[in-house]
Parts: C-alpha cells; structure tokens; sequence
C-alpha cells in the first residue's frame, strides 16, 4: 500500500512538473521572442506550446544529462536521508521534530528538493530567455550577425540568412541590410534549410 501511495506521488509529482514545464516554456519563448519583435503566441500551435520546454532542455547533452541527474537525486535523495533520520549528522544538520516517521520527513524532503528543482527551472528558463533575446536583439542593432545559414525555396531562390528561430509551422530569420525579422511558413514554401553553427 504505500509502495502504490509512493508512485501516486511521484505520479502527481511528474504531472504538476510537465504542466510547470509548459509554463516555463511558453515564458521561455516569449521573453526569447518579444525581444526581436515577434508576438511568439500568435505564430505557436499546441504541439509547440506542449514540446517547447522539452526541446529546450534536450537541446544540448550536457543539459539533457544534468536535468536527469537533478531529477534523479530529487526523487532519490530525500529516500536516502530519510533512512538517516536517527543519526547525529542528520539531527544536526536537518532539524526536524524527533517524533516524525522516516515517510514523513521523506514527503517533507521531497517538497523541499521539488521547490527547489522548480526555482532552479525558473531561473533558467526565465535566464535563459531574457538572455539569449538580449544577445539576439543586440547582435541585431549593432549589426553583428553573420548570416551563414542557407535557405532554399521552392520556386529556386535561395538566400543567405540568420535563422533566429523555429517551429513546427514558421521560420524566424533575418536577411542581410534588414533589422527586422522576417517570418515564412516552412511548409509549401521551403525546400531547403541549411543551419550552420
């Protein structure tokens, strides 16, 4: 019975962690966005809404490999200090009531290593947008983009452009001698992309 009780709370854990998830990504890509001055919401379907914040943390490896070990010793190591809770260390160090059970100081630790883990996604989702539109916004205004990708479209023409960003539907790029960022539909028009690093 508690081993059921446990995975429902992981269960419920997970669920709530997905939708803060999707919040996080959504607020990603706007504070990205409205900084080179695109309403992001207005050229988003669902399935951007709900696979952005996955492939912004699964963009690179070593992100990939870090959220999966956060999230592997948030779930495993209020088990491990739990089983500690009569130890000297333990009582010095976490100061809980003596009369407490071992599942109630582990459900404590877990909400304590959740709210910890969502201030951590907080930061870098919010860092990470503001961040990298900043960057964008003044490579633009200062004229320091380099335009290495390559776009080919389907009636032959081909550009050299800076691709700032993509989805499911749209391309966002910029073309050279122009400070705004244009926006095409991916399907219908291109053939083609190119992305070099």
């Amino acid at each position: 019975m508690t081993k059921i009780k446990s995975f429902q709370e992981i269960q419920g854990f997970l669920s709530v962690g997905y939708i803060y998830l999707i919040v996080m990504g959504i607020l990603n890509e706007t504070l990205y966005y409205n900084q080179i001055g695109i309403e992001f919401l207005n050229y988003s379907s669902i399935l951007d809404v709900l696979i952005s914040p996955i492939s912004r943390l699964t963009s690179s490896i070593s992100r990939l490999v870090i959220f999966i070990v956060i999230i592997f010793f948030a779930f495993k190591l209020p088990n491990i200090l739990a089983k500690n809770k009569d130890k000297k260390w333990f009582k010095k160090i976490l100061k809980f009531e003596p009369e407490l059970t071992k599942n109630e100081i582990k459900h404590s630790l877990l909400k304590t290593f959740m709210f910890i883990v969502s201030l951590g996604l907080f930061g870098f989702y919010v860092g990470s947008g503001l961040g990298n539109g900043y960057r964008m916004s003044e490579k633009i205004e200062k004229g320091e983009i380099e335009f290495n990708d390559q776009i080919k479209f389907i009636n032959g023409d081909e550009s050299n452009v800076e691709i700032v960003g993509t989805n499911s539907t749209y391309m966002f790029y910029l073309e050279k001698d122009k400070k705004t960022v244009q926006i095409t539909p991916i399907s219908g028009i291109i053939q083609s992309i190119v992305k070099n690093k």
